[in-house]
């Protein structure tokens, strides 16, 4: 332990005092993209280390790790595109090249130098008080005066079901929530693809559904809602989708709520949140009928153990998804098995959304994985 705390006082020390971004980063200007990554990463797990280490670092330590967090995300976003590195070098040239005096004088005082948004602490209730469910509105919408993003082509509605065009973009990011009774937690990861209004991401934690998560990336200016010039966009975000993989490792699908936390969030941020219904066209491509079938579910967690067992009804049905009411699902779960006896139908479920209806009744969506649903039975 005391071999971290000494390499991590190094490593606070080295970006503290750093000028430029290659010594933010510990690299020289001459490194390719590989050595910016790699020397990126190894920050990173420096200043993020695992649970165990992490729960011991002092809070003072903690603030110092923050700011140097935002500078490392810094010097990443712009060493690791080429055309920022480039208008970065030409910028160094250009200082190196002026006369000591000038530069001083040009030196911006520490009040007037731009500062980094900062997010207000927050701390957990630590009371007993049950989950609650919270109807979010979206914020983080353009401001007037155009749209933030205008290179993207317009959307054939009948191609691409989508509200924006979605990119394939590994970019690192951090993001961090809070569990009731856990606290606040943060873990880094890559982006698996991005747009406008969200985000996929690999996450080693487990997350709910609605549950709102902070989110920390070099995301390009273009596909903001805020922030424009700042390095590092700082943004709220809503769990729309858990997609389970192999070995622990979730995707997570995040919809950008804006630089502000949603009403309630404050008092009890590790409650769920419901977004608004989409008054748009329905963006699901196979249609959904409306139909009641009884169906039994059994759940299961990651090792295929059942956990518990229940029977509700279908609300609606397509031939890949159902959307099942009157569930009293575990509060954790990885698989559901559908089975429908009249029909014969029987097959496993992944959850894509979960929610409570305004008859107090619980909602499971889930997407079947190994046979259609026979729609025509």
């Amino acid at each position: 332990m005391s071999v971290y705390f000494n390499d991590l006082e190094a490593l606070l020390t080295q970006i503290e005092s750093a000028t430029t971004y290659y010594q933010v980063l510990g690299i020289e200007r001459g490194d390719d993209q590989e050595k910016i990554k790699a020397s990126y990463q190894n920050l990173l797990s420096l200043l993020y280390p695992p649970y165990v280490v992490s729960r011991s670092i002092p809070s003072d330590v903690n603030s110092r790790v923050e700011r140097a967090f935002t500078k490392t995300s810094q010097a990443f976003a712009a060493l690791a595109s080429f055309v920022r590195r480039s208008a970065y070098d030409r910028a160094l040239l250009s200082i190196a090249s002026k006369p000591p005096a000038v530069s001083a004088q040009r030196k911006l005082p520490q009040t007037q130098r731009p500062q980094p948004k900062a997010v207000a602490p927050i701390t957990a209730n630590s009371s007993s008080v049950a989950d609650e469910t919270y109807d979010l509105s979206i914020q983080g919408s353009p401001e007037s005066g155009g749209e933030v993003y205008m290179e993207v082509e317009r959307i054939n509605i009948g191609s691409n079901r989508r509200r924006c065009e979605r990119f394939k973009l590994t970019i690192p990011a951090r993001i961090s929530g809070y569990e009731k009774t856990g606290g606040k937690w943060s873990e880094m990861t890559e982006t698996i693809d991005v747009s406008r209004t969200g985000a996929r991401l690999r996450l080693r934690r487990r997350v709910r559904h609605g549950t709102v998560l902070f989110l920390t990336l070099p995301l390009p200016s273009k596909l903001r809602g805020h922030g424009y010039a700042e390095q590092s966009y700082n943004v709220y975000t809503l769990v729309r989708r858990v997609e389970h993989q192999k070995h622990g490792v979730c995707a997570i699908g995040v919809e950008f709520l804006g630089e502000h936390p949603p009403k309630g969030f404050l008092e009890k941020p590790w409650a769920i949140f419901r977004a608004r219904r989409w008054g748009g066209q329905d963006r699901r491509r196979p249609n959904r009928i409306e139909h009641a079938e009884t169906v039994r579910l059994e759940y299961f967690d990651e090792n295929l153990n059942t956990i518990a067992k229940e029977q509700a009804r279908t609300e609606n049905v397509g031939h890949t998804g159902l959307r099942i009411v009157g569930t009293a699902a575990p509060t954790e779960f990885d698989f559901v098995r559908v089975t429908c006896p009249r029909l014969g139908f029987q097959s496993e479920a992944e959850l894509r959304n979960r929610y409570m209806g305004k008859d107090g009744k619980e909602r499971l969506c889930v997407k079947l994985l190994e046979r259609e649903w026979p729609t025509r039975g």
